[in-house]
């Protein structure tokens, strides 16, 4: 249970993270291109691989970090497919 709070506390802190970098205007007053999705979307695939290959070689600790990281990247990409 703890390593499931851990990785929903991970991904929705990097979704918060990525919206208020990319889309909320914050920042910059330029629209992100639609194109970073793509490039968001490799990465969660990556943190996803790094997620299991956490699990399998024997570092549980880290497992939860990057399956976090894996949903954040990856759930705010498609997000930003469909809503942005």
């Amino acid at each position: 249970m703890r390593q499931v709070l851990i990785a929903v506390a991970v991904a929705v802190a990097v979704g918060l993270l990525l919206y208020g970098r990319l889309d909320a205007g914050i920042f910059t007053n330029e629209p992100t291109p639609r194109a970073v999705s793509l490039a968001l979307g490799g990465l969660a695939v990556l943190f996803g691989l790094g997620a299991w290959a956490a699990a399998l070689g024997g570092q549980r600790k880290r497992a939860p970090f990057m399956a976090g990281l894996a949903l954040g990247v990856g759930g705010y990409a498609l997000l930003r497919v469909l809503f942005f």
